[in-house]
């Protein structure tokens, strides 16, 4: 769906969610964007970067951005700017809508008073940065609920929550450090020649940008420590499982091995004598203790 708006006379808005290839004719036709940086900003594998075209002059600026799908979680999902001449295209889905709202509400807020494109842009990106910082609280807050959980009890599907929690801050990571080098190349952009203000604006972008990364590498290694631990101590609860089931099975199979003997249809002593069942099963108590006190003299033991 494409959704055009003048807001003046030489600047248009052109935003375009969930392309499809029906859009593909006005895009090309009317709003001139060429086949390659139509490809770049329509392709959702596409990492956060920056492209310029040359010939036809475009800039397109591939950003990755915060998404909350019910199904999937917490992740992260690619958003396009595109400039082409005096019109601004923005590319979004239904996860990343919510972009085209922010443009929009940074657009109204200086309606009187149009200005560059660029000017927009780096408000939104500004803002986009900065909403990782809410994402990673939240995950430190589940993390630290999930801790208080395996103080009372340790369980695997607690760590399974961990494992989702470190697989969202990788995709953060992935994202974050995408978007670094995408703002350090903006920084370099030749083709275009910032204002100060605008160089200001884009060294705080970079600065919140490389806050994100450093808030996402240090849950990422406290998460990473913690799920270590707790699996530590898993195992370990594990290896005391099986030291007593060792126990068990050794000093269980001497009864056997006792009355296996006694029950043989051959003579055997203690056949005639009266509490010849009792001294059999003082016999078997008594290798029973001295198998244990064995194991325990061998340092078979916790």
């Amino acid at each position: 769906m494409i959704k055009v708006q003048a807001l003046s006379d030489d600047f248009r808005w052109v935003a375009v969610n969930n392309y499809t290839d029906n859009d593909y004719q006005q895009l090309v036709n009317e709003e001139h964007v060429t086949d390659e940086m139509l490809g770049y900003a329509t392709d959702r594998n596409e990492r956060g970067r920056l492209e310029y075209d040359d010939k036809s002059a475009i800039t397109t600026i591939i950003f990755d951005v915060v998404t909350k799908n019910t199904d999937e979680g917490t992740h992260t999902a690619q958003v396009s700017f595109m400039l082409v001449d005096h019109t601004l295209l923005t590319f979004t889905t239904d996860h990343t809508a919510y972009v085209d709202d922010l443009l929009g509400d940074i657009i109204d807020a200086d309606w009187e008073k149009v200005k560059h494109p660029f000017d927009y842009i780096f408000d939104v990106l500004y803002q986009l940065s900065r909403q990782y910082f809410q994402a990673i609280n939240t995950i430190n807050k589940e993390r630290q609920n999930i801790q208080l959980k395996m103080q009372k009890q340790i369980q695997r599907s607690v760590i399974l929550q961990l494992m989702e929690l470190e697989t969202t801050l990788v995709y953060f990571l992935t994202s974050l450090k995408t978007n670094n080098d995408l703002l350090q190349s903006l920084k370099r952009f030749a083709p275009i020649k910032f204002s100060t203000a605008q160089k200001e604006r884009l060294d705080d972008i970079i600065v919140e940008a490389q806050q994100g990364l450093e808030m996402a590498n240090i849950a990422s290694d406290i998460i990473g420590r913690v799920s270590n631990a707790y699996s530590n101590i898993l195992d370990n609860s594990l290896n005391n499982t099986m030291w007593l089931l060792t126990i068990f099975s050794i000093v269980l199979t001497i009864p056997n091995i006792v009355f296996g003997f006694f029950g043989q249809n051959v003579d055997l002593p203690f056949m005639k004598n009266p509490f010849g069942w009792e001294i059999t099963v003082l016999i078997t108590i008594g290798l029973c203790v001295l198998t244990i006190w064995l194991l325990r003299r061998n340092s078979f033991h916790k």
